[in-house]
């Protein structure tokens, strides 16, 4: 059976005006809907919460000798952790595709030992992409890997074999100049965030004293700045579309001055709490008081 289509900013006012009896909606009407009421539907769940588990993810920033300052995501809201990563084994790609990348002639790694590696890129095409081997050939060097690299590697790229993962910790801002200054170059073990999600950035400490060590970001995104044309909208589509239509016809009918309009906004206002109950932590109590609510 083939798997539902997955929903879409145009399908989802598409419903949405539909169900406020617009079934041919003028193209005004449905630019306003997507430009605007879903804009404020979001912000409306933003508002409520802002650490919900659909918004988590990750990127990650390939550090450079000596730069400490690096700046957020553009879709940064707040952090979750920030991992150093680091390896005994880095190289340059023969080829590379989505889903593989061909290692340098002259490694010699086994089967065993490099399946469940994740493999960084961390120069060339597709720095940052990084990914996990599922299966390695020793004798064509081709590593396997999933998900698929968010940018196929070539021969230009250089990568890392991941070996090491450590946390940092979240140091004090107030001896920020002393930690730079007077501890020299070496692994990265702390982080500050200075500034503002929009217009910050992280601080690391000590200054990396190399040039291919990755530090993976794991942090929630800011719904009113991801892409809209990512996967992880794409997702958020898919996860949170009853509350969108529901939303999105309630202002239809507000801006029709339809009498319906104050029973669809309760009814919208009930989902999106739902909603936001069930994407935090401790699901077990706030699913049970949705239930009592219900």
């Amino acid at each position: 059976m083939a798997a539902p289509a997955v929903p879409t900013l145009a399908t989802i006012v598409s419903e949405a005006l539909k169900k406020a009896g617009h079934a041919s909606p003028a193209a005004a009407l449905t630019t306003r809907a997507q430009d605007y009421w879903m804009e404020e539907v979001k912000n409306d769940v933003f508002t409520l919460a802002k650490k919900l588990r659909s918004l988590q993810t990750q990127s990650v920033a390939i550090l450079t000798k000596g730069k400490y300052r690096y700046a957020f995501p553009s879709d940064f809201s707040s952090h979750i952790s920030l991992t150093l990563l680091d390896g005994n084994n880095t190289g340059t790609a023969q080829t590379g595709a989505a889903g593989s990348i061909t290692l340098a002639a002259a490694s010699n790694f086994a089967e065993d030992w490099m399946i469940g590696k994740e493999i960084l890129v961390t120069g060339g095409t597709g720095a940052g992409s990084m990914s996990q081997c599922t299966a390695y050939d020793t004798s064509t060097k081709v590593a396997t890997v999933s998900p698929n690299f968010a940018t196929a590697p070539d021969n230009t790229s250089t990568y890392l074999i991941v070996e090491s993962y450590s946390p940092l910790k979240e140091g004090p801002i107030w001896n920020l100049d002393e930690n730079i200054y007077t501890t020299g170059k070496g692994p990265p073990s702390e982080f500050r965030i200075v500034g503002s999600a929009s217009y910050g950035e992280f601080i690391i400490t000590p200054p990396p004293d190399q040039t291919y060590y990755g530090l993976k970001l794991i942090y929630y995104a800011d719904l009113m700045g991801i892409d809209l044309a990512g996967t992880l909208m794409a997702t958020i589509y898919k996860r949170w579309r009853n509350v969108f239509i529901q939303g999105v016809k309630a202002r239809c009918l507000e801006n029709d001055d339809d009498e319906r309009t104050d029973n669809e906004m309760k009814k919208y206002n009930g989902m999106l709490n739902l909603l936001v109950m069930r994407e935090q932590y401790g699901m077990d109590l706030s699913n049970l008081n949705a239930t009592i609510e219900d």
